[in-house]
């Protein structure tokens, strides 16, 4: 039998793995000995198991972690195997969420605790896990930012929010008195009030909010995030500032949002785009050109 506590211990302490990324290698770890019932595989194992991912069109990143997981589990037994990685897809954004979208699920809201989740996540662009482990200390009602630690990487971040969205968090603490080391949210559900908001609590109530709001698209917290940065950009912000709010390792990866809306680069285009015709109206040469031509 796989200890398997033993094996999360190795991930952390020895390979220097994150606990969310080890938890995760431990999932993946499980699937594949509920899948084969094999806890000492070969490389032929892996690559038969493995197989199936790209014939069934599994996420880039989904068979990248699991291919990391079986690859650390190897190490772990004492036989270390090295695979493949699959080539990175050059992806775009294609599910966001319109200021007038986000503005009717506010709208929608019950309650200030509702409008307090929803602006956290449309305001700042924080990801899920980030806004359920968020303490109260760590939001500045000063210089309208919150501090994040421990994101994703184990980066530590400043992002900025709204004085509105300010306004709706100081009525929400009003209603629900929090101390300054506890986490801002908590969950509410059978009286435990002093229990931590869990992610599958905010992906279930956004997926609740949006069908209220009447929104057909599909919305999960992540989505937020995509949708400030994407209407940060029609409103003409530069890519530095949207990279430095969304805490992004390399601008690259801000630069998906560019390529994912034609409308960004029109409005750009727009602006900057020389004007050909409108000069030639006031070039000499070419009124007299003109007039050469009408007198033939």
């Amino acid at each position: 039998m796989i200890d398997y506590v033993r094996l999360h211990s190795y991930f952390i302490v020895e390979k220097g793995i994150g606990s969310i990324c080890a938890t995760s290698y431990i999932g993946a770890v499980k699937r594949f000995v509920k899948a084969t019932g094999i806890e000492q595989p070969t490389k032929d194992d892996l690559i038969n198991y493995l197989v199936a991912f790209y014939t069934s069109n599994k996420s880039y990143s989904h068979i990248t972690n699991t291919v990391l997981a079986l690859e650390r589990y190897c190490e772990y037994l004492g036989t270390p195997i090295r695979l493949g990685r699959p080539k990175k897809p050059k992806r775009i954004v294609t599910n966001t969420l319109t200021e007038t979208e986000i503005a009717r699920m506010f709208t929608i809201c019950r309650n200030v605790r509702e409008r307090a989740l929803l602006g956290m996540l449309a305001y700042t662009g924080i990801r899920n896990l980030e806004l359920c482990n968020l303490p109260v200390k760590d939001i500045d009602f000063q210089n309208n930012t919150v501090f994040i630690k421990g994101g994703k990487g184990l980066k530590d971040g400043i992002v900025c929010i709204s004085p509105e969205c300010l306004v709706i968090i100081k009525e929400y603490l009003h209603r629900y008195p929090r101390k300054e080391h506890e986490t801002l949210f908590f969950t509410i559900a059978r009286n435990k009030k002093h229990d931590r908001l869990h992610t599958q609590s905010v992906r279930k109530f956004v997926k609740q909010l949006a069908k209220r709001a009447g929104i057909q698209k599909r919305v999960w917290p992540h989505v937020f995030r995509h949708s400030l940065a994407m209407n940060m950009l029609m409103k003409g912000c530069d890519i530095y500032s949207i990279r430095e709010q969304l805490r992004h390792s390399y601008i690259s990866t801000t630069f998906i949002y560019i390529h994912s809306n034609p409308k960004i680069m029109q409005n750009k285009y727009q602006v900057f785009c020389p004007s050909y015709l409108w000069e030639a109206t006031k070039d000499p040469f070419i009124i007299n050109s003109n007039q050469y031509y009408i007198k033939k």
